[in-house]
């Protein structure tokens, strides 16, 4: 059986900025390997193509030697979507027995676009634990899908949509299995991501993350979350680790009584962390309990600095929420990292500058400025198209939130808004907030920097080819940046 995160479409990404790209192991596989080698005794082969990029040959080497039940599972996104369809018929032109499961968000909200190709067999809708698991059985023992809750299959051509399924019991999912990953350990930059929990109970209209927990919010027990720590630190030697939870401070009991455990484990002796909150949840009692526990950077959802849009995108939060916690933290002296958004429904470039101002002007260390993209299974992407607004390139090859870097079909534009100033000032902020001295040092030097997204290689001064991928980044950047500047003067006529 093979596990496989296929690549991001090219045309999403620039193969220049991929190195400097945070990246990690595809933990979603690991959650379906590790719940399989636990329950049906099947140990999937993981195939991550950021690191091990599939051609025909190499796909017949890996399908030849497959000894587990001939099924591929792939971990579908919007801006892979195309790969992994790419990848589907070529599995299927060399071996048409195999059955090929699509999950993840974007077969999810989208079932009948992927089992309209006639390469997708079953759509996992929602959690995958448990259904891949009894689709494993079913492959091995035989039986029907019809009573299977959580899939949409084609039965007859006809396709069917099951039941959805009950989100799985935590306590039910066997610890994060980082053995799996050992044989590609030195294959990422960092190997330190844990979750300590699933979900979050908020509705903003741009998060897709909903679509496969609603608003439900879940945790484990913090006795397994230090046990896994335990291993990041004592087995693989990791120096950072962050929390991937989408909202880590959701139950301040809950996060308190894990800090003290950390503490009296004496982890914050040999690792820093980092994690994402919100800022109205925010407390000057955690932030010290934070600091003693070494977390380095705590990074928000800031979105704006405009009330007005943050209560159109169901935030529901307020601004002065976050400018409190970013200063609060910055007392303390945990770093502070946030993310904006410009595009939103009815923004004026008013608005956007403003809150570009406001990142420079509160202590914060790192910040990320992108373009609204409305994902599909979103109240954002429902807006987009009842506007008349949204615009998908082939295979979705423009959503993703940098896409303005790499090209001007972003896939929403706001009434009464040039798209070539939307993109103007989104890499105007971005290059006015990061090209400063502190902001630029702390990229260096900092273990946790870069937006928690960008980081530098290891030694990266100690290597020709890399000063030279940085050079060639920021040649590229330049060249972005005066092309968007051109094309936004005045001197043409009015983008809508």
């Amino acid at each position: 059986m093979i596990l496989i995160k296929p690549s991001i479409h090219a045309e999403s990404q620039s193969p220049l900025i991929s190195p400097f790209i945070y990246n990690t192991f595809p933990t979603s596989l690991g959650f379906l390997a590790g719940y399989l080698r636990e329950y049906a005794k099947v140990v999937p082969k993981i195939i991550d193509e950021f690191i091990f990029p599939l051609d025909r040959e190499k796909l017949e080497d890996v399908l030849k030697k497959d000894e587990g039940p001939k099924i591929v599972g792939m971990t579908v996104i919007t801006i892979n979507s195309g790969r992994a369809y790419r990848l589907a018929r070529l599995i299927k032109e060399i071996d048409k027995r195999y059955l090929i499961i699509f999950g993840g968000i974007h077969p999810t909200v989208l079932p009948d676009e992927c089992l309209s190709n006639p390469c997708v067999d079953i759509v996992i809708r929602g959690e995958g634990e448990e259904t891949l698991y009894e689709i494993v059985k079913f492959v091995q023992h035989g039986g029907s899908y019809d009573e299977l809750n959580g899939i949409s299959y084609k039965r007859k051509g006809t396709i069917v949509h099951n039941l959805n399924r009950n989100l799985i019991n935590l306590d039910s999912v066997p610890s994060f299995p980082y053995d799996l990953f050992d044989s590609t350990y030195d294959c990422y930059r960092d190997f330190g991501t844990i979750f300590s929990s699933r979900g979050c109970p908020f509705d903003c209209i741009f998060c897709s993350q909903r679509a496969i927990s609603g608003q439900k919010y879940r945790y484990v027990s913090n006795e397994r979350v230090l046990n896994e720590i335990d291993i990041l630190v004592n087995k693989y030697n990791q120096k950072k680790i962050w929390f991937m939870d989408d909202n880590f401070l959701v139950s301040k009991k809950r996060v308190f009584s894990l800090l003290e455990g950390i503490i009296a484990r004496g982890f914050q002796k040999k690792t820093c962390f980092a994690a994402e909150m919100r800022g109205e949840s925010v407390t000057y009692e955690v932030l010290n309990k934070m600091k003693e526990a070494n977390f380095q950077i705590v990074s928000f959802g800031m979105e704006t600095g405009s009330q007005r849009l943050l209560d159109l995108i169901n935030k529901n939060e307020k601004v002065e929420d976050n400018i409190k916690a970013v200063k609060m933290a910055h007392e303390v002296g945990i770093g502070t990292s946030a993310t904006f958004i410009f595009g939103l429904p009815t923004e004026t470039r008013k608005e956007r500058l403003d809150t570009a101002r406001l990142a420079r002007k509160i202590p914060l260390d790192d910040a990320r400025f992108n373009i609204a993209v409305p994902y599909p299974g979103t109240k954002l992407f429902d807006l987009a198209k009842k506007e008349n607004r949204l615009l998908i390139k082939p295979s979705w090859s423009n959503f993703n939130v940098q896409f303005y870097m790499f090209g001007d079909d972003i896939p929403y534009v706001p009434e009464h808004t040039n798209k070539y100033q939307l993109m103007l000032d989104t890499i105007t902020a971005n290059l006015r907030f990061n090209i400063r001295l502190k902001t630029l040092i702390n990229f260096i030097v900092s273990p946790i920097s870069g937006g928690m997204v960008l980081t530098l290689p290891k030694r990266w001064y100690l290597s020709v080819k890399e000063i030279w991928n940085i050079f060639s980044l920021s040649m590229y950047i330049l060249k972005r940046f005066i092309k968007i500047l051109f094309l936004s003067s005045n001197f043409f006529p009015y983008q809508k």
